[in-house]
């Protein structure tokens, strides 16, 4: 009971962020992951987007009420099913719980910490990992990113299908990163020189 009290409060005190004054700066470099899903396959994002895939991040976590009422719109489930690997292979979806206190038993729906069962019938990748949560530069939940074939990302919000499909085409047709580029992926500097400061490798950039 306290845990999910604390993650109730936790959701209360996040929601009174908006996207104006935290995330990740748009414009800037996506930060790079390899990670486990909870079926055990692995992922690399920039190997996706060497592809020239546009990815779609889905940042949530299983007590958060925004997130499961996001999570059931099918908005995400309808974009990859249509767009997907098994629809016409236009791009990615990923689930990332940033949440490290919460358990795989509530992914599943059965733990105290969560909204419901994430796992069953979600047909895209769920990946617990609160790591690129925080390398994402999250400060609340649900976030919901684009991230385009030239590494560069952007917040789009709780979309519909038709408006998530959309927003692919407002990354550049031919600029994918290499994947040996090292001015990609170890610059300390925004693809947008106006932006502020950049720290680390693979870049975040802050406001």
């Amino acid at each position: 009971m306290k845990k999910q009290l604390l993650g109730l409060l936790v959701a209360a005190f996040m929601g009174m962020f908006s996207p104006a004054q935290a995330q990740m700066t748009a414009g800037c470099i996506a930060p790079d992951f390899v990670a486990n899903d909870l079926n055990g396959t692995q992922w690399h994002l920039y190997d996706i987007l060497a592809t020239g895939k546009p990815v779609y991040i889905d940042v949530s976590a299983t007590w958060c009420g925004p997130c499961w009422n996001y999570h059931n719109s099918g908005a995400l489930e309808n974009l990859y099913n249509s767009y997907g690997p098994q629809g016409t292979n236009e791009l990615m979806v990923f689930f990332i719980e940033g949440d490290d206190n919460t358990t795989n038993a509530d992914l599943h729906g059965t733990g105290t910490n969560t909204q419901g069962d994430w796992v069953t019938g979600t047909p895209y990748p769920i990946i617990d990992n609160g790591t690129i949560a925080n390398d994402l530069e999250i400060s609340y939940f649900p976030t919901i990113y684009l991230i385009c074939p030239d590494r560069v990302i952007r917040e789009v919000g709780q979309l519909t299908t038709a408006q998530l499909y959309a927003q692919r085409t407002t990354c550049p047709v031919s600029n994918v990163a290499n994947a040996n580029d090292a001015g990609i992926t170890n610059s300390n500097a925004c693809l947008n020189p106006s932006l502020a400061s950049c720290t680390g490798v693979d870049i975040a950039c802050r406001l």
